[in-house]
């Protein structure tokens, strides 16, 4: 095992798994079309007699579950898990000699049962990677094949379940159910490059030194030999560059036993190497060629090819060939409305256009192995990526507090799948092994006793793959405030590690992040950190006034994406000066789903994207980081949803990567505003009545967007302690809360969470036919200044007392206007004759400057309002 050292430095050379270009015996046909399909379970389906009429036809990738990306629960809403079986016929191919045949399937989730011709070829427990089965017996001499597999994602948690020691036990998305990536059939020699390797590609390749401009290569071919003889095979291996022309070439010769199986290994020199760097991906290509001992050439594999050098440094982070890298970027679920897991690879190019664009240099895959075609496109775009297992939020099966033997094997066989399958990948960095692996131990459900396994796992890693670290996303107990009996601490173990941070959304102070960060590295200062996940939701359709005013529901409703964006933006701030961070990953870079979610404006849907599910819609956090990452020169105006505003004045704000922006709105000239971390503003706007179009420009870049004022003239609709408003039932439009200071915002009704499915409780207040004003309260000693003209205004308060227990002369408090006292002993719950019940409260007051101030100050408890109506008195 290597040792852990402060800085991680490895060369490498690393190749990116790609279709083989195949020789004389290696061929491939495609198995998608011709399938039926059937949900539930029909054990004789297997038999060749079985009546598959009535089944669905279906094309792979296909999956049978549906959910998330809308409002309510969708029409197809499908969320059943258990099996569900396919079968389909197909001919064998002419001329087979003696070539071997293999069933491949790129995933099938979470247990695949495969027979061909009612012979059972085998079983497969993983929902992610690639495997095969050798069919070569089973296959007919001619004619028409049946193939037959039974996929099973039960869920780990049902009794007797199938799956109880498969990871994931538990995690933030569900686990769909199918054969949702492609399969086929596969023919090779006897004598070829292993097809038993876990799914691998049997050709691996590292670097042993870059000296002086050249690379010197070393490649490790594994061979087998299904003939009952010996055999000596001669291996070709050529590196090709990117124009096809042969940089260098080994041969060697290996002889392999009969049923057999051997590895050969070869140092090849690249001279005036090109380096793989992060946004300017350079591939070769490697190619190995096998010949037997009469010359034939029997096999082919050919992968392309990265040549570099990185290291993590714990105080510096991350370089690479050399130069220090500041490493930004995104995580990637990889589901779609309505196709679920079924994707194909234009939708994988589509993410990584956007993920381009964004000016992201590193990825996270999360939180398991990704179609291949993912880490393709990293290799080309030259990304740095996250590669991880679907260890997740338990360390055992429910119900065991420790690891069992099954669960860790299955973990093991996952880690070494994830790897040999993906090693040439030049894009790959680091190999994660868990994430948030105890967190059900820190919500107090069972105890953690993860460092075992997770020792075992890092093991593992350096057993595979020397050349790059092992890594693993933490979330609790890292700090020793936040230790308790049950839950281990899992920081420490790998070579280095990411921290999963939401200050500001499932903790309370986004401006905490810096100083927790601080901390961790002060404790672990010989292991270098990462932020893996740091995030907030963002709906498309809820809006807020002022982000800063009042609490988010992080498991609830609403998710206003200009709370998003404040979060992210306050915490991209904290890291980016963090030179010690050596990467960091914004959850998300795509909502996705989650069957247990109700929140922000939709169900069963993670909204922490900053794309919508759909891929439509880029929220306005996306141009902050594009304003931060990129350099294609832009402007983008943020709030264009928010379209109808309740208030005359308003904040404009926009995100650029050019050093100032200039605002007109309706035509006037509203003058140019810098761009501090890509971000302009323009506060107090007063709005025009009616239509107000802004227009941004930045030289030859623009950006207009229009708004309307919804709100009635000379008028202040607030709603106090939220943040959204929304119309009154006369049709007034009340704006989140705004224009304060202290105090606490609060929630009426409790908000719908995410691990129970279900909306909250609604309790209506009494005495009022409204309740747009009563929705939520503000609490505290707190104070407004609402900037309005100077004159006359009349003030009216809407109340009501929340705690069903306060009595009479328990809750007493003052409210002045302008300095003097404009409500005194203030008793809501005696006023109204009962808490959760309307009490309205107008005063008049005579503002002599440009605010109207107004102060709630407890005598006896906290002062509380939940409305401010402020009019022009005429």
């Amino acid at each position: 095992m290597m040792s852990k050292l402060a800085c991680f430095t490895v060369p490498v050379i690393l190749a990116a798994v790609a279709a083989p270009a195949f020789a004389q015996d290696r061929q491939t046909r495609p198995l998608v079309d011709g399938w039926r399909f059937e949900l539930g379970d029909h054990p004789a389906a297997a038999q060749a007699g079985f009546d598959d009429r009535g089944w669905q036809p279906v094309v792979l990738p296909h999956n049978w579950n549906r959910m998330g990306g809308t409002a309510e629960k969708r029409s197809d809403y499908q969320n059943v898990h258990g099996p569900g079986w396919y079968r389909m016929r197909f001919p064998t191919p002419e001329k087979m000699g003696d070539r071997h045949a293999w069933i491949e399937f790129d995933a099938a989730s979470i247990i695949a049962d495969v027979w061909l011709n009612g012979v059972k070829l085998g079983r497969h427990a993983g929902a992610f990677a690639r495997f095969r089965f050798d069919a070569t017996t089973a296959l007919k001499p001619t004619g028409d094949n049946l193939l037959v597999v039974r996929a099973d994602n039960s869920s780990p948690r049902d009794p007797g379940s199938p799956t109880a020691e498969i990871p994931p036990m538990n995690g933030d998305w569900p686990m769909y159910g199918g054969l949702y990536r492609p399969a086929r059939l596969v023919l090779t020699a006897p004598l070829r490059i292993a097809m038993r390797d876990m799914g691998g590609p049997g050709v691996y390749a590292r670097t042993e030194a870059v000296e002086g401009g050249a690379a010197r290569i070393a490649i490790t071919t594994k061979l087998e030999n299904d003939q009952p003889r010996a055999e000596t095979a001669e291996i070709i291996t050529t590196i090709l560059d990117a124009d096809g022309r042969t940089v260098a070439t080994a041969r060697g010769k290996q002889p392999v036993a009969g049923k057999g199986s051997a590895e050969l290994a070869q140092s090849l020199t690249v001279p005036d190497a090109k380096l793989w760097d992060v946004g300017r991906a350079y591939l070769y290509r490697v190619r190995v060629d096998i010949a037997d001992a009469r010359g034939r050439l029997r096999d082919r594999v050919e992968q392309p090819l990265g040549i570099r050098t990185f290291r993590i440094d714990a105080d510096t982070g991350f370089w690479i060939n050399g130069a220090h890298v500041d490493l930004k970027g995104v995580s990637r679920h990889q589901d779609r409305p309505v196709k679920g897991w079924a994707i194909d690879a234009a939708d994988i190019a589509e993410d990584m256009a956007l993920i381009r664009e964004i000016g992201a240099n590193t990825l996270r895959l999360a939180h398991y192995q990704h179609a291949d075609a993912a880490y393709d496109a990293a290799d080309e775009a030259g990304l740095v990526t996250w590669a991880e297992i679907p260890l997740v939020d338990r360390s055992a099966p429910w119900g065991q507090e420790k690891t069992t033997p099954g669960f860790a094997a299955n973990a093991e066989q996952q880690l070494r799948e994830l790897i040999r399958q993906t090693y040439n990948h030049p894009s790959i960095a680091v190999w994660s092994i868990a994430n948030e692996v105890n967190l059900e131990a820190a919500k107090g459900r069972g105890t953690s006793n993860a460092r075992p396994l997770l020792e075992r796992l890092q093991q593992v890693v350096h057993e595979e793959d020397p050349s790059r670290p092992a890594t693993l996303a933490d979330c609790c107990g890292s700090i020793p405030s936040e230790a308790r009996a049950g839950l281990d601490t899992v920081a420490g173990i790998t070579d280095v590690i990411g921290y999963n941070r939401y200050h500001g959304w499932y903790a309370p102070d986004v401006t905490a992040l810096g100083p927790d960060l601080d901390r961790l590295h002060a404790l672990y200062p010989k292991q270098p950190i990462s932020i893996s996940e740091y995030g907030a939701g963002g709906a498309l359709t809820q809006h807020s006034d002022d982000p800063t005013a009042a609490p988010i529901a992080p498991f609830g409703r609403p998710h206003p994406e200009e709370f998003q964006s404040h979060i992210l933006e306050e915490s991209w701030r904290q890291i980016a000066s963090r030179s010690y961070v050596w990467a960091s990953w914004v959850w998300n870079m795509f909502d996705f789903s989650n069957e247990l979610r109700l929140e922000g404006d939709l169900t069963d849907t993670n909204d922490k994207g900053l794309i919508s599910f759909d891929r439509r819609t880029k929220k306005d956090a996306f141009y902050f980081y594009k304003a931060n990452w990129s350099k294609e020169a832009f402007v983008h105006l943020t709030s264009r949803r928010h379209v109808d505003r309740p208030y005359p004045l308003a904040e404009v704000k926009a995100y650029s990567n050019q050093p100032s922006v200039r605002l007109s709105l309706n035509g006037r000239d509203l003058g140019a505003a810098k761009c501090d971390l890509g971000i302009c503003r323009w506060p107090g706007v007063a709005l025009d009545a009616g239509a107000n179009l802004l227009e941004a420009r930045a030289g030859a870049v623009s950006d207009a967007i229009e708004w309307q004022f919804a709100g009635k003239p000379g008028v202040y609709a607030i709603r106090a302690g939220t943040l959204v408003g929304r119309r009154g039932a006369d049709g007034l439009l009340w704006g989140s809360d705004v224009f304060v200071t202290g105090g606490t915002g609060h929630f009426r009704d409790q908000p719908s969470s995410s691990r129970g499915g279900q909306p909250g409780p609604v309790r209506p207040v009494a005495g009022t036919s409204d309740q747009a004003p009563y929705e939520s309260w503000r609490a505290g000693d707190f104070a407004y200044a609402i900037p309005v003209p100077r004159g006359r205004y009349r003030v009216t308060l809407h109340l009501f007392e929340p705690d069903a227990a306060v009595k009479p002369g328990a809750r007493l408090f003052t409210v002045s206007a302008e300095g003097r006292p404009a409500l005194r002993g203030l008793d809501v719950v005696k006023a109204a004759g009962a808490p959760m019940t309307a009490l309205v409260r107008t005063f008049e007051v005579a503002v002599t400057d440009d605010a109207l101030n107004l102060a709630f100050k407890g005598e006896a408890g906290e002062a509380l309002v939940s409305g401010i109506r402020v009019e022009r008195v005429k």
